[in-house]
């Protein structure tokens, strides 16, 4: 027997089958293949249900006369695998009632039981799972019924689901394998496009293939092949599978386009609730209409392909079509229109390509040439209202006598570069065309007003421009250009609001501004269009008056001595100029008539000076003022700026401005008695505070977190004992870092005596009285323990006062704030990351303490800059407060000048609810919905503390619900995917810092810990200061994988670079905070690459709190490079957004 191989069939195994059909071929190889099989056992399914002979006996008669018949046979797999099963679903038939009603009877039965039963007759009560006594006489029918039909057909088999899902996936490699025979290797499989316009619409469908092509008919189909690599029948026997990869270059671009097109359809159905676009049973799509994007990315694509084109509408065959980039040559035809023998006008026509507008661009289609071009946006802009107007291509309009004039002056020179103009009988056109319009414009100033007379002339002939304003007694001349008069005399409705309704000139009325107007700009819009005359008295009223400003600038006696003069204006008028300036006029006019731009910038420069001095223009203008030397670098930058004001600055100031510039190189050596290696920027940073020192100013040493401020200013006290100053300093810093002031004082400067005033009251205060008796350099306390101590103090004088984490009194209204700003000291600084956290009033109370009036009373602040700033983003505002703060602002980043620290990769891991988690989550956000939407901003701001509670209790719910539901007993979807990531990161040997706001968050995740035998520490607000620094040093120098930390407890101030990754459990409105954390292990020192999750649930208020920090932190980032966002200060809006409101 000749063997007949088959496709796709592994050819050992073939041959080994063939040979034993050979040898045994005569044995009845393959003889039984034919034999009746029967896969349900009908019979013993009946015999097991013990049916009563009389229902039996029923159900034989139901089916002699037809009563039960069986209508649909339906199988498949069960739920739980164990076999096949099949669904018979028949038909009853009674009489009740006197008529005839029929019913549906169905059974499911596998290989040997009867599964369940559903009949609706008389006898049963609908659908019902099986047991004897329940089995009525149409069940008994349908069962014989059923015996008989799987006797005669071939229903079900032995095959389990485990060996289906096997021999489907080798089948489905072997339908691949269809491609592969047809082709040498991927990328071979074509995607060719087709462009149709029909019903004056192009619309763009595809053919599929690898030689022979196949129209794609269902372009939704198609998609889902491409997407599940699924593969589809083309023609009646040719297989194709749409693995991505099997497509050739050209073709995966058009999949990209087929997906994007897809979605767009998807999304506008349903925006109209129409959802069957690729639905089962719902009309097949086979094109693409091409419009907007669609039709940009076909022109993209296609590049220098050509493709197939048909016009259904001109009936044209389909032709290969190119692409360009090329304007359409159009011309217009132009030909006298008669009446009879009477001119009555011009006919224009132009036959106009067929268009289709893009988003970024508008395209035509070249039958002659047969191209499909994108024209340039200038063309289209200048010929679009002809394409507009044109029917099917073709534009045809009939211009008369009295509009000839402005169709040959207004529309022809627009388009005459880009269009052809053919002219037919062009002298008799020209026997009705009028000369061009030549305007003329007679300016004259009496009596204090401005007056304008305007003339049109048409060659010898001279009209009014006002003949339009009288129409009704002034019939127009046909010649005139209607159109081109009614735009001139727009502007000249712009420049003068009145006019003479019988006479023929306009004017301003008197109105100053106008007069400025005319004066200013007036006369050069004129002039853009017609010829201006003036008379000597308008030429009088001019801008001629400059004011050329002097600045003197001395320091004398500890205080800037600032002299504003001016050689053209006296005293009071320049005080009268600012006074204008500052209500916002944009001129002052003079006795004399003569005007003066106040936006001149020297004057814009002297206001805010003014402005920023806080004097009135009066006393800005009498002589000498005495201003704080703390304006110093302000002035500096202000006379920067403005070159054109000539400005003279003594000795004194300019060697202070030359210092401030030129910090690096300061004559101020790092003290010997450091044992510590200062880095390049922090020996910057130290000759910064000295250089400020020096100069009697203070400043905010805001360096990223873990850059080294400390160690910073222990070299700036240290200076201070090394030159013979025997004053004492103070540091005063959050509680939990006292005694980290102390180690670090006594590790880098061992030579300074300090003391940390911590203890019992008589302890402090003995510490307090007797330290200058003791000859101490340092004393170290905290700003709880100072404001309980602020008497003691009281009288003493400091030789540095330095707070650190200064944010501590961004409240200025706190005890601590007031308690910081009453110690007296010869210098003061401030150290902090975040000099601005939530609100620019904490910039400001920062700033009070470090040199109070600097940025004004706080309601000045508030008024000029806070509120300009975040209610209004006065750009103004802005810069004017980054000029006054930067000078005392060093703020450097880890990323510009750490080049040795190690990377820092942020991930977000994202987690889900389970269903119970979920419910719990959605009920109490519907609960705030209801609260906010039920409250106006009235209610809001009394009720805020109770609402934000609630948003803190859904934040709670995210981190696990047991935080505010002592009865949940479901799991927590952050918590358990939190310990996956710890196992994983302590088998990887990673050791972690976990932060989370809520303590009791901490307690759950201890005891997650116990349970699985994992080492940890923890830090919260509990611990006290000594035990955190034990705690600090055992995880630094030991192996415990992970360290438990309260945000607020351990978020500052400790370092913790045995770590080198870390967990934020919950995202916190403040990511500054979240930053210092953070930076707790990331920071000198590390060697290691620092890696930090942020674990968030997915749809849910977490997602939107990042969001709000985002969008949040350009604010501080402005002013100085801090990130943060306060929930205390959201407004009811912000926080119906963060809830889907």
């Amino acid at each position: 027997m000749e063997k007949k191989k088959e496709l796709y069939v592994n050819e050992q195994v073939y041959d080994e089958v063939i040979s034993r059909q050979e040898q045994n071929e005569d044995e009845g190889f393959g003889s039984r293949i034919n034999e009746a099989y029967s896969y349900f056992n009908v019979a013993e399914i009946k015999k097991n249900l013990k049916i009563q002979r009389k229902i039996k006996k029923e159900g034989e008669q139901l089916v002699r006369d037809r009563q039960i018949t069986l209508e649909k046979v339906s199988g498949g797999f069960l739920a739980d695998a164990d076999g096949y099963a099949c669904r018979f679903s028949g038909t009853g038939r009674s009489v009740r009632y006197g008529r005839e009603v029929s019913f549906p009877v169905s059974i499911t039965i596998d290989r040997t039981s009867l599964l369940n039963v559903s009949c609706s007759c008389e006898a049963c009560s609908g659908y019902y799972f099986y047991y004897s006594k329940n089995i009525c006489k149409y069940v008994s029918g349908l069962l014989d019924i059923v015996e008989d039909y799987t006797g005669k057909h071939e229903i079900g088999d032995a095959t389990d689901v485990w060996a289906k899902q096997l021999l489907s996936e080798y089948s489905s490699k072997l339908e691949s394998r269809v491609i592969a025979d047809n082709r040498a290797a991927d990328g071979t499989v074509m995607l060719e496009p087709r462009i149709i316009r029909k019903d004056n619409m192009l619309s763009l469908s595809f053919k599929i293939g690898m030689g022979r092509m196949f129209v794609v008919k269902d372009l939704a189909k198609f998609v889902e092949n491409v997407r599940n690599s699924a593969s589809d029948t083309y023609g009646s026997d040719t297989v194709i599978n749409h693995r991505l990869e099997n497509f050739t270059e050209s073709g995966r671009k058009w999949i990209n386009f087929i997906n994007d097109a897809a979605d767009e359809e998807k999304r506008l159905r349903e925006r109209i609730m129409d959802v069957t676009w690729g639905r089962s049973g719902s009309k097949k799509v086979d094109s693409i209409e091409l419009y907007g994007w669609r039709m940009d990315r076909l022109f993209e694509i296609a590049g220098s392909t050509l493709i197939s084109y048909e016009d259904k509408d001109e009936h044209s065959k389909a032709a290969m079509y190119h692409f360009a980039d090329e304007n359409p040559k159009l011309t217009m035809n132009v030909k006298p229109k008669m009446y009879g023998s009477t001119f009555d006008g011009i006919h224009v026509s132009i036959m106009l390509p067929y268009i289709c507008c893009g988003t970024r661009a508008t395209y035509y289609v070249d039958s002659m040439s047969k191209s499909i071009s994108r024209m340039s946006e200038e063309f289209y802009d200048k010929l679009k209202p002809f394409f507009a107007q044109a029917d099917e291509g073709h534009f045809s309009i009939s211009v008369g006598r009295k509009s000839l004039s402005d169709f040959y002056y207004s529309v022809l020179p627009e388009i005459r570069d880009y269009i052809d103009v053919v002219e037919t009988d062009v002298d008799v056109i020209d026997q009705y065309l009028a000369p061009v319009a030549r305007f003329a414009f007679y300016l004259d100033a009496p009596d204090g007003d401005v007056t304008c007379k305007a003339v049109v002339r048409y060659g010898d002939k001279e009209f009014s421009c006002l003949d339009q304003l009288r129409t009704s007694r002034v019939l127009l001349d046909s010649f005139r250009q209607g159109a081109r008069e009614k735009q001139i005399l727009t502007v000249l409705e712009s420049l003068f609001p009145e006019c003479d309704p019988d006479g023929d000139v306009v004017f301003c009325g008197g109105d100053e501004e106008k007069i400025f107007e005319v004066v200013t700009h007036g006369v050069e819009e004129l002039a853009a269009i017609g010829d201006v005359f003036c008379t000597k008295r308008f030429k009088s009223v001019n801008v001629v008056r400059r004011a050329k400003v002097s600045v003197g600038v001395s320091v004398s006696s500890g205080l800037l001595d600032l002299d504003v003069s001016t050689d053209e204006l006296s005293q009071d008028e320049l005080a009268e100029l600012l006074k204008h300036y500052k209500s916002h006029q944009r001129y002052y006019r003079f006795k004399s008539g003569e005007y003066i731009d106040l936006n001149e910038e020297s004057l814009q420069m002297l206001f805010e000076m003014m402005e920023t001095m806080k004097l009135s223009p009066k006393d800005f203008v009498k002589g000498k003022m005495h201003l704080p030397m703390y304006r110093t670098l302000y002035l500096d930058k202000m006379l920067e700026e403005h070159e054109e004001v000539y400005n003279t600055r003594d000795k004194v100031f300019r060697e202070i401005v030359k210092n401030m510039k030129t910090v690096n190189d300061a004559d101020y050596n790092i003290p010997e008695g450091i044992s510590a290696t200062l880095r390049r920027y922090q020996k910057t940073g130290f000759r910064w505070i000295r250089t400020l020192e020096a100069n009697g100013f203070g400043g905010i040493l805001a360096d990223d977190m873990g850059l080294g401020k400390t160690l910073q200013t222990i070299a700036v006290l240290m200076s201070a004992k090394e030159e013979g100053r025997s004053g004492t300093s103070i540091v005063i810093s959050p509680a939990s870092l006292v005694f980290n002031w102390g180690d670090e004082l006594a590790k880098f400067a061992p030579s300074l005596k300090v003391v940390t005033v911590t203890g019992k009251q008589e302890d402090r205060t003995h510490m307090i009285e007797e330290y200058e008796a003791q000859n101490v350099d340092v004393l170290v306390t905290s700003y709880d323990l100072l404001k309980r101590d602020i008497n003691l103090y009281d009288g003493k004088v400091f030789e540095y006062e330095i707070i650190d984490e200064a944010q501590y009194i961004k409240n200025q209204t706190t005890a601590a704030a007031k308690a910081v700003k009453l110690i007296r000291s010869k210098a003061k600084f401030a150290l902090t990351g975040t000099p601005i956290e939530n609100r620019l009033s904490e910039l400001w109370s920062i700033f009070d303490y470090l040199m109070p009036g600097f940025l004004y009373g706080y309601d000045v602040f508030k008024n000029e800059f806070e509120t300009p700033i975040v209610k209004y983003q006065d750009e103004e505002a802005m810069a004017r407060l980054q000029k006054m703060v930067r000078p005392f602002i060093l703020r450097r980043l880890k990323k510009d000048v750490l080049k040795d620290l190690p990377e820092k990769l942020e991930e977000n891991r994202v987690v889900k609810f389970d269903e119970k988690q979920q419910k719990l989550y959605d009920a109490q956000v519907l609960h705030m919905k209801n609260e906010l939407a039920s409250s106006d901003d009235k209610d809001f701001n009394k009720k805020k503390i109770e609402i934000l509670a609630e948003l803190t209790r859904l934040r709670q719910v995210c981190c696990d619900p047991r935080l505010c539901y002592d009865n949940y007993d479901g799991s927590s979807a952050k918590l358990d995917s939190c310990m996956e990531l710890i196992q994983s990161a302590i088998d990887g040997g990673h050791r972690m810092l976990l932060f989370s706001q809520f303590t009791s968050m901490l307690e759950l995740l201890e005891k997650r810990l116990d349970a699985e035998n994992i080492e940890y520490y923890k830090i919260t607000g509990e611990t006290s200061k000594q035990k955190r620094m034990e705690l600090v040093k055992q995880f630094n120098e030991g192996t415990v994988p992970v360290f438990l930390i309260s945000l607020k407890a351990g978020g500052v101030g400790l370092n913790l670079i045995g770590a080198d990754m870390v967990i934020h459990y919950d995202p916190w409105w403040n990511v500054a905070v979240q930053n210092q954390a953070t930076d707790r292990a990331h920071r000198i020192g590390q060697t290691k690459k620092v890696t930090v999750y942020k674990m968030v649930v997915k749809n849910t208020i977490e997602e939107k709190i990042l969001k709000l920090q985002d969008s949040k932190r350009d604010l501080a980032d402005s002013i100085i490079s801090g990130d943060n966002v306060g929930m205390s200060s959201m407004s009811r809006d912000e926080l119906m957004e963060l809830l889907g409101v």
